[in-house]
């Protein structure tokens, strides 16, 4: 019996320095996309596109207005700051959350004393997204804890990451190995996508409302005005919006931005190719600015950024 214990513990103990081997290799090149092919995890090798904006905010540069939102937003203005020095565009996409959104006004205020003004851009989707088992982990949640910023979010919204994504997966080196092994990363969200729910709020608002609160209340604290805007959306979403701003009424969102649902600007589906994006001719630089133009034509947006087309006029 001793020497089947034996045994077993040596098996036991070449299985876990084969494993462990495995996952060192996973993470370095060239092994690193030998053994995603191999393991057939070639899907879970994306960098991180959340990280830069979290660094860009912290950026002591002479902007006094910042403009964050999702990946409709990011299309629209992003390729806009060589001609806006004093705006600082991070909009990213919408698995950063509102949640995401606020980490940034919060950083990006500390690291910028003489702020004015933040945009928050966002389609109704992306504002009320959820914390989800395909997205959130692998996108925002990760990027939170690389950055060490988790720990801005409220100790309620925390009790709601760990109740879903587990404690120990919370912890920095734990995140940077799954980030940085295709195969950790595969095991992982696997197993949360199998066993586990996405949140489920209260209300379509319960988040949005939380934060965009937290981030009016912050911007006030220092004094910049905090504007909150809708992204365009396309008429295929036009009813599912529509049925969101029934909720909308009740939220503190709606005392103070009252006319957030009013102006979006629906624009046909003939424009995009995924119903979110613009696409084709409607991509095009000159296109967006007269979509700008036309989508924020009543706002103080306006006032203050600078277009390609005009500044070439």
């Amino acid at each position: 019996m001793k020497k089947l214990f034996i045994k077993s513990g040596i098996f036991c103990t070449i299985i876990l320095a084969f494993c462990f081997c495995i996952i060192f290799l996973s993470m370095k090149e060239p092994w690193k996309q030998i053994l995603a092919r191999w393991t057939d995890s070639e899907a879970y090798m994306d960098e991180n596109e959340l990280l830069p904006a979290f660094e860009y905010v912290k950026k002591q540069d002479q902007t006094t207005q910042l403009i964050i939102g999702d990946s409709i937003c990011k299309q629209m203005f992003a390729d806009l700051n060589i001609y806006n020095p004093q705006i600082s565009i991070q909009a990213t996409s919408a698995p950063m959350m509102v949640t995401g959104q606020y980490i940034l006004v919060e950083e990006y205020l500390k690291y910028h004393p003489d702020a004015t003004d933040v945009f928050l851009i966002m389609h109704p989707n992306p504002l009320i997204r959820t914390f989800d088992t395909e997205w959130s982990y692998q996108y925002a949640i990760s990027a939170y804890v690389e950055t060490d910023t988790i720990s801005l979010l409220d100790q309620n919204t925390l009790d709601i990451i760990r109740e879903m994504y587990g404690t120990f997966f919370l912890k920095k080196e734990v995140v940077e190995l799954i980030q940085n092994s295709p195969i950790l990363r595969k095991l992982y969200l696997n197993y949360v996508y199998m066993n586990k729910e996405n949140y489920k709020m209260e209300s379509y608002f319960e988040l949005a409302d939380q934060y965009v609160k937290k981030m009016y209340d912050l911007c006030e604290e220092n004094g910049v005005t905090l504007h909150l805007y809708p992204s365009p959306v396309s008429e295929y979403f036009r009813q599912e919006v529509s049925d969101l701003a029934y909720g909308y009424g009740g939220t503190w969102m709606s005392s103070q931005y009252p006319d957030y649902f009013e102006q979006i600007y629906y624009y046909p589906n003939e424009w995009t190719n995924d119903l979110s994006h613009f696409g084709g001719e409607y991509a095009t630089r000159e296109r967006l600015n007269e979509t700008i133009k036309t989508a924020y034509a009543q706002t103080v947006l306006l006032d203050y950024l600078q277009l390609e087309a005009e500044r070439e006029e």
